[in-house]
């Protein structure tokens, strides 16, 4: 199963509530800088994740926005500097209570002139 590519960055006012967006957002995505994550998920994922960013943001004062880039999209993109680009995994981690720093994403660097790219790029 492949998911599509999200890049979701969030900021708040509120520490506790930006806090929070990170502490959840970890559990679905990658940090690539402070408030902006990378990730591949499919819908029902997509969903659950949408529902807790929902429940966890003040709409009046805080801003979250999710960019879903199609393939051609994603072929635009310029990643300079680490962590490199995420790949899609061809398996999703299930993750217990109290395990949440024992998943390692696997992150590769691809150069977009590259004619062997993976087909999901």
């Amino acid at each position: 199963m492949k998911g599509m590519f999200y890049i979701i960055c969030y900021d708040s006012p509120s520490n506790k509530r930006r806090t929070k967006l990170h502490k959840m957002l970890k559990n679905y995505a990658v940090s690539v800088q402070k408030s902006v994550f990378e990730t591949f998920l499919d819908g029902p994922g997509f969903d659950k994740m949408m529902q807790k960013i929902y429940a966890l943001m003040d709409s009046s004062v805080d801003s979250v926005r999710v960019y879903g880039l199609s393939r051609s999209a994603q072929h635009q993109m310029h990643v300079l500097g680490f962590p490199g680009r995420l790949k899609d995994p061809d398996f999703y981690f299930i993750r217990l209570p109290g395990q949440s720093d024992q998943v390692n994403r696997q992150i590769i660097d691809t150069d977009p002139d590259d004619e062997e790219l993976p087909d999901w790029l």
